[in-house]
């Protein structure tokens, strides 16, 4: 069955996986910085939920930072941005990214790599994949 084989797939990547409501969710912390009273983080997010009757495979990534504690101007606060990835197997939004956020964290993460993987999966069992920019 797709849906298991997406399981064991998304655990050999690392990370915590969860299914709810029909959804499975991959959460990986990629990198970490921590100062004075303060911490940064970088999440990467993949949702897939599988349509069984269209034999499709419904795809969202995301890549997070989220921060908590004093900032370096003295205040104290949280902040947190979300970037996804667009329609279709474009590397640009999620890539440019890893790029920007590669100067702030060192981290190796190859989310083309997840994405392939997902991808090749769903060939083997005869289902197409589809992406979404907001969500699924």
């Amino acid at each position: 069955m797709l849906t298991q084989a997406l399981h064991d797939l998304l655990r050999t990547v690392g990370g915590e996986v969860s299914e709810r409501g029909g959804e499975i969710e991959l959460t990986k912390v990629l990198a970490e910085r921590r100062a004075f009273l303060s911490r940064r983080v970088l999440v990467y997010r993949a949702r897939l939920r599988v349509d069984e009757g269209k034999r499709e495979v419904h795809l969202s990534e995301s890549l997070t930072e989220a921060g908590s504690g004093l900032a370096a101007d003295g205040g104290a606060g949280f902040k947190a941005e979300t970037y996804r990835t667009g329609r279709g197997p474009r590397e640009g939004n999620l890539a440019e990214q890893s790029r920007l956020f590669g100067k702030v964290y060192a981290t190796t993460f190859d989310h083309g790599a997840v994405r392939s993987a997902i991808e090749d999966l769903a060939r083997q069992h005869g289902y197409t994949v589809c992406y979404h920019v907001a969500g699924l």
